[in-house]
């Protein structure tokens, strides 16, 4: 049997062990050893420092882990966020609440209120012929319009808040428990 000569890493003890061996305790100190071989060089090194090292990194896949669904949650909310919110008259994004859905569905039903009425008021001493007969028709029509886009936006802008709050709930709540994880 061949034998190869080392050294204890903790105490510093000649050492002579079978080739094959990974393992083996020193006979001075009773240090428990993992012999290493690399091409050019064959060492030993103290088990208890790679538990400690297995123990770090473990600790750091954890964190990272960790971290990782943190990011991935961040991220889904991130997209769905953006896809609930809605945009104003000027192209700017803000996130939906009822409160300017339902005030933007009157203002609109007010005005288009407002425009039939006094589109018939306007065209009830007009002709009823040729264009002046359409246009007793189109005008109080566009304000019946408007109210019903009104409604319809104001509706549509409601449900989102609604998805929006429950999005947020939810995003905050799967937040919270990897936070506690």
């Amino acid at each position: 049997m061949q034998l190869e000569r080392l050294v204890c890493n903790a105490c510093g003890a000649p050492l002579e062990v079978p080739a094959s061996a990974k393992f083996v305790t020193c006979g001075h100190c009773s240090g428990q050893l993992q012999i290493r071989r690399t091409e050019s060089a064959v060492y030993t090194e103290i088990l208890a420092d790679l538990a400690e090292k297995t123990e770090e990194l473990s600790e750091r896949i954890d964190d990272l882990a960790a971290n990782s669904e943190l990011t991935a949650i961040d991220s889904n909310w991130q997209m769905e966020r953006e896809s609930l919110m809605v945009r104003d008259k000027h192209g700017n994004r803000h996130v939906p609440t009822k409160g300017s859905s339902i005030a933007a569905g009157v203002a609109a039903t007010l005005f288009g209120c407002f425009w039939t009425v006094m589109a018939i008021r306007w065209t009830s001493t007009a002709p009823a012929v040729g264009v002046f007969s359409v246009t007793k028709i189109v005008f109080p029509a566009f304000g019946i319009i408007v109210i019903a886009l009104g409604i319809y936006n104001s509706m549509t802008n409601i449900t989102k808040a609604e998805k929006y709050k429950r999005a947020e709930r939810r995003y905050r709540q799967q937040r919270s428990e990897a936070d506690r994880s």
